[in-house]
């Protein structure tokens, strides 16, 4: 999930479903001391999974997506695929679940439509925090609600590459010292806006659990077209396009692996 959340397009969230751990962490997060111990382990390795990848994989992710996007941008539409089509067999369709799919997948492909907005400018005042701690709050949200890309919403902000810079620097303590208000204000946004959907999330499951996991496949469609439609949009070569298809393969693959 942590090098997912830095591909733009990719829900890392989405992800976790595909790969059957989605509701357990929701659970393991909001029904924490029914089982804290067990809890504690499961949330202690996924967060330190998380964290390594963000910090030390970023900028791994950062040099394939600069000289190998498309290929980069294939395994995941592999992962995505297999996993949702694992994930399909799980939700009963009818007329009104199939009707859901549809409204879920037009509406949250629009963005994608719509032309991403120039990079925000640091100014070192009070408009920074106040775009970082908003960056934040979209970020958790993306990162909660499968099938939405937080890199995606961020890149529209302008904020991508403000935060993608942020977080390659976090090992740099004099830079960190000298950008602390940037850190405080994100995370802010991002403990805020936890509390809020987190709560949510886990009503949807535990209320309307079959709808949920409908909306769920409507996203995670919504997700692969709004990949696919930013792969289009690259210039490629017959070289790089054979190796994308075999690498989205292999992502297929290790989707199917992962969901036995």
């Amino acid at each position: 999930m942590g090098l997912a959340k830095i591909i733009p397009g990719v829900s890392g969230a989405m992800l976790l479903v595909n790969f059957n751990i989605y509701e357990k962490l929701i659970l393991a997060i909001t029904d924490f001391f029914s089982d804290w111990k067990s809890n504690l382990k499961y949330l202690f390795l996924f967060g330190s999974g998380l964290l390594i990848a963000i910090v030390i994989g970023s900028g791994m992710v950062l040099y394939l997506l600069t000289n190998y996007k498309f290929i980069t941008m294939m395994f995941f539409v592999g992962l995505i695929i297999g996993g949702t089509y694992s994930f399909s067999r799980k939700v009963t369709l009818n007329k009104k679940s199939i009707l859901i799919v549809i409204m879920v997948t037009l509406i949250f492909n629009l963005p994608f439509f719509l032309n991403f907005v120039g990079d925000y400018v640091l100014k070192n005042n009070i408009g920074d925090c106040l775009v970082l701690f908003t960056g934040g709050m979209v970020e958790v949200f993306a990162s909660i609600v499968p099938g939405i890309s937080g890199t995606s919403l961020l890149m529209m902000m302008g904020i991508y590459n403000v935060l993608l810079n942020i977080v390659t620097n976090s090992l740099n303590i004099s830079y960190v010292v000298d950008n602390f208000y940037l850190y405080i204000s994100f995370f802010l946004g991002m403990f805020f806006s936890f509390l809020i959907n987190i709560s949510l999330i886990s009503f949807l499951f535990r209320k309307y659990h079959h709808i949920t996991y409908v909306g769920i496949l409507g996203l995670s469609i919504s997700s692969i077209i709004s990949l696919l439609l930013m792969i289009l949009k690259l210039k490629i070569t017959i070289v790089e396009f054979v190796l994308g298809i075999m690498v989205l393969m292999i992502g297929l693959l290790v989707s199917t692996i992962m969901n036995k």
